[in-house]
């Protein structure tokens, strides 16, 4: 699949997601004119979905499509039932839904199913199951160049007349789906799986939708504020920037010098002081001890002083 046409699909599932509250895994509704075009063009039923709803899908069969299916078929003369055709998936592939229209459970035409599982109310038109619808057109007839017989043109009539009736009945499909607002359709057209785009009453619920929540906070006053706080104004719209002001920033912080702690500081002065207080005490304390103290005097013996003199008086004497 080609960009452009992915994210277009992813869009539009995008809007389904957002109106009308589509998830995944996507329930698909197919009918049988869809799996034999699958089959025809040698599609993958699973990975093909996934890639043209941008998700993972769930494909379902009804019972009705299932019987239609089934009657086209010829009989097993063994079992006195129709072969099952090449074109139909495993249960585990493609799960069949349940429906039950009456009493007798017995089915129904297909068109009819579908939109009634589409949309189970008739005069309220709405999808609560979230289905998506994939169809295509009924196969061609194959056209025989022998028309010479009376016989063979006969039947060559009836079998463009009921090509003719399944054309009419496809349409109808997907007219009703349609008109039914929420509801995506799938359909493969030349070997492509296409999603078609939103309907007229799917855009008018989408752009009501829209408006609602564009109108919800006009009235409400806790969303009037937050837009003021916002930077809205008080008329409701934005405040207007004067081109060519720009705020003024401070310096890089990686290339400022780093400032000294004040704790540091106080602590480094309070331990200076405390020495120098220290020391001038100190020097305090030895002036006072040193003016205190007196001059030591030299006190002469008395006995020494006696035996000195006679001494002295011998020598002079001589």
């Amino acid at each position: 699949m080609r960009a452009k046409r992915s994210k277009k699909y992813r869009k539009l599932m995008h809007q389904y997601e957002m109106t009308f509250g589509f998830r995944e895994p996507y329930q698909v509704l197919v009918d049988s004119n869809f799996l034999h075009a699958v089959d025809q063009f040698k599609m993958d039923l699973l990975p093909a979905l996934e890639r043209t709803l941008q998700g993972t899908p769930k494909p379902l069969l009804t019972k009705c499509s299932l019987a239609a299916i089934m009657a086209k078929q010829p009989i097993n003369p063994r079992t006195n039932t129709p072969y099952r055709p090449m074109h139909l998936p495993p249960p585990t592939i493609l799960p069949l839904r349940h429906c039950s229209h009456n009493a007798e459970h017995t089915p129904i035409d297909e068109v009819e199913c579908l939109l009634s599982l589409l949309s189970p109310n008739a005069e309220v038109k709405k999808n609560k199951e979230h289905y998506i619808l994939a169809t295509a057109e009924p196969p061609a007839a194959k056209k025989s160049d022998k028309a010479d017989n009376p016989a063979q043109r006969k039947r060559k009539t009836e079998e463009e007349r009921e090509e003719e009736r399944a054309m009419r009945r496809s349409k109808a499909l997907r007219f009703g789906a349609r008109a039914i607002p929420g509801v995506p359709i799938i359909y493969v057209k030349r070997s492509v799986m296409v999603l078609e785009p939103l309907s007229t009453q799917t855009e008018a619920v989408r752009d009501g939708h829209e408006m609602s929540k564009f109108r919800a906070g006009l009235d409400d006053p806790e969303i009037g504020d937050k837009r003021k706080h916002d930077g809205e104004g008080e008329d409701g719209g934005e405040r207007k920037k004067i081109p060519g002001l720009k705020k003024a920033k401070g310096p890089n912080p990686m290339s400022m010098k780093k400032p000294k702690k004040r704790v540091e500081a106080n602590a480094g002065g309070a331990k200076k002081q405390r020495v120098e207080s220290e020391v001038a005490e100190a020097e305090a304390e030895g002036e006072q001890s040193g003016a205190a103290k007196t001059k030591r005097r030299r006190r002469h013996n008395k006995s020494g002083d006696a035996d000195a003199a006679p001494v002295a008086e011998a020598e002079a004497d001589a």
